[in-house]
């Protein structure tokens, strides 16, 4: 079944509404109750502030290397030199999955006469050295019961992921859907997108991911495993945000110096005029805001979706599964005054005895805040014009199009029997109606009369899930080995390239999820 895409929709989601967020909340997956100290946790113009907030951090890096191409630029009158430095930074980030090593003299195996110039390479350097601590109220015991309520689950790995929690995303129309379409991410990188998203989580949450320095790491100062694949991405973000705000803000100034009836100085970014690639009321590529909001994509968005499905989570679950996530935020780059209103929302600030942290609020407190704050971000980026509504239905059009193109390719059955209804019946049951419409997600009377009966059978599972352990999960192991094949081969045509490493699934994960035989002795 195909989503529809068709636009002629578009004029009755009302674009009118208000978006400063005092309205009614959106219909949507945070649909309920709120107490209103939750609500108070999140006033719009306080969060409306982090849109002009980044990563300095991070940002100092690319920053630089973006100043060493526009004096290039200058230099050899070659506009096209000014992104060229920051560009080939985040060719090591993509192709080889890696982290430029600031040790090394030519950190580039793509072009291996280039190096980094000595601001960026400091920066870099205090990047990692600074980045690599967790914050103080960091709680070991709440990490390690997060991460097996992750391994218990292999659901949320794929099937969470590729149906809500990115879908969710392509809903916010003010800055974020149009940092995918500049990146090129609309349908043709859809694949590699959730592999690499999935990948990164798979690493975060396995056994000793923050604290366990990686045997597998390029760096010359090893990285424990799950934080060098979160500063990875940070940097990911750095470099995306830094070369489309400076291209943007070059063309401004390009478009400026115009002479009439002569060739314009205007360079084009993926086809897109640079003036007009980006606006101000967008804020900052990336911002603070988005972060945030993202974030509670993978906490908040991942305990509603198990709930949906019938994996009820106790108090102390949620709360160490809110809790890691907000750790993982902390090495992201989200500012700790967001991270501390989610993990403290009784005081906004950490609590400590005896010098460890005392994390008071109960499970279901950490989850409304999260819930109050996804609930704000996405009614506050929420698209409305026809542009941004179109590039949100491809995206999830694709990633609903991969996901069934992967059943119906991998699974033996796949050629006799229909399996490409399971990702757009998953979605229509994991999305609220609001989203659906938005993103062009059509039901038939059919499936409509069926998806009860679906949720009624994963509720079963549910209550089966704590006495029978793995079989209980049957739909996602299937999922996750389906979705291994389809790593080997994404990873087998990366590695073609020179300093690729392939991490792969951990084997904790392929024991635990059945994707490996294991010898008994």
């Amino acid at each position: 079944m195909k989503v529809s895409t068709h636009t002629k929709s578009i004029l009755d989601l009302d674009p009118s509404r208000p978006r400063d967020g005092r309205s009614s909340p959106i219909p949507s997956a945070t649909t309920g109750t709120t107490e209103p100290r939750f609500e108070e946790l999140w006033p719009v113009d306080y969060l409306e502030t982090f849109m002009q907030r980044a990563d300095p951090l991070a940002d100092r890096i690319i920053e630089a290397l973006y100043a060493e191409g526009r004096a290039d630029a200058e230099k050899t009158g070659d506009p096209s030199n000014r992104p060229r430095r920051a560009l080939q930074f985040l060719n090591v980030l993509i192709n080889q999955m890696a982290i430029p090593d600031p040790e090394v003299e030519h950190p580039f195996p793509s072009n291996p006469d280039y190096t980094l110039n000595p601001e960026s390479r400091e920066a870099l350097r205090v990047f990692l050295r600074e980045s690599r601590k967790l914050p103080a109220w960091a709680d070991p015991e709440l990490i390690a019961q997060a991460q097996k309520l992750f391994s218990d689950n292999p659901i949320v790995a794929y099937v969470l992921l590729g149906c809500i929690s990115i879908p969710v995303l392509y809903t916010c129309g003010r800055g974020g859907i149009q940092v995918l379409t500049l990146t090129d991410q609309l349908v043709d990188k859809v694949r590699r997108r959730l592999i690499e998203t999935s990948m990164m989580v798979l690493s975060v949450m396995r056994n000793g991911s923050f604290t366990t320095n990686s045997k597998d790491s390029s760096l010359t100062d090893p990285l424990p495993a799950g934080i060098e694949a979160i500063l990875r991405v940070r940097l990911l973000h750095a470099t995306t945000r830094t070369v489309i705000h400076e291209f943007w803000k070059d063309g401004v100034k390009d478009r400026a110096n115009d002479t009439p009836g002569e060739p314009s100085k205007v360079r084009k970014y993926h086809g897109v005029d640079a003036d007009t690639m980006w606006r101000e009321e967008w804020g900052i590529p990336i911002h603070q805001q988005y972060l945030a909001g993202t974030l509670m994509t993978f906490s908040y968005i991942s305990l509603y979706g198990l709930t949906l499905l019938g994996v009820e989570t106790s108090d102390a679950e949620k709360k160490a599964y809110m809790h890691f996530w907000n750790v993982f935020g902390y090495i992201l780059g989200i500012d700790e005054s967001l991270l501390l209103t989610l993990d403290f929302p009784r005081t906004k600030r950490a609590v400590y005895e005896n010098g460890k942290p005392i994390h008071v609020a109960t499970g279901v407190e950490m989850y409304e805040a999260g819930r109050v704050l996804y609930t704000r971000m996405m009614d506050l980026n929420r698209s409305q014009d026809a542009e941004a509504i179109q590039a949100g239905r491809m995206l999830t059009k694709g990633m609903c199009d991969y996901l069934a193109s992967v059943l119906k390719r991998r699974l033996k059955l796949g050629r006799v029997m229909n399996f490409t209804y399971i990702p757009h019946i998953l979605m229509t049951m994991l999305l609220s109606k609001d989203d659906l419409d938005l993103l062009g997600v059509k039901t038939t009377v059919v499936e409509r009369m069926f998806i009860p009966l679906i949720l009624a059978l994963f509720w079963i599972r549910g209550l089966f899930s704590k006495a029978l352990g793995k079989p209980a999960n049957l739909i996602a192991n299937l999922l996750t080995k389906v979705l291994q094949k389809e790593y080997l081969e994404v990873y087998e045509e990366i590695r073609k390239q020179p300093g690729v490493r392939y991490p792969g699934i951990p084997m904790e994960f392929q024991e635990k999820w059945g994707l490996v035989k294991t010898v008994k002795n």
